[in-house]
């Protein structure tokens, strides 16, 4: 496989994995970051957007609604095999 066909691969199980929270919009963006360390070794990196009804600075944030979103990526992405960053969307 190449390094694209890796990347697609990923990006293809990450959206079929997420489908359902993305329905819901919990998830509002997946995309792979792919980085050539050199020798021909590539690591990938899975970044998942998330939305939640408020900001981290909000008055209203609720720290554990946040924590079982991401809770709930992390389970419906299984062992995906790659590092996965998640960020807050606003």
């Amino acid at each position: 496989m190449t390094p694209t066909t890796d990347v697609q691969g990923l990006q293809g199980k990450a959206e079929a994995r997420l489908a359902s929270l993305r329905e819901e919009k919990l998830v509002t963006r997946i995309a792979v970051l792919s980085t050539l360390l050199g020798q021909g070794k590539v690591t990938e990196r899975l970044m998942i957007g998330m939305s939640v009804e408020t900001h981290k600075t909000s008055p209203d944030f609720d720290q554990q609604k946040c924590s079982q979103a991401k809770s709930r990526i992390m389970q419906a992405l299984g062992d995906i095999d790659c590092d996965v960053f998640i960020e807050m969307d606003r």
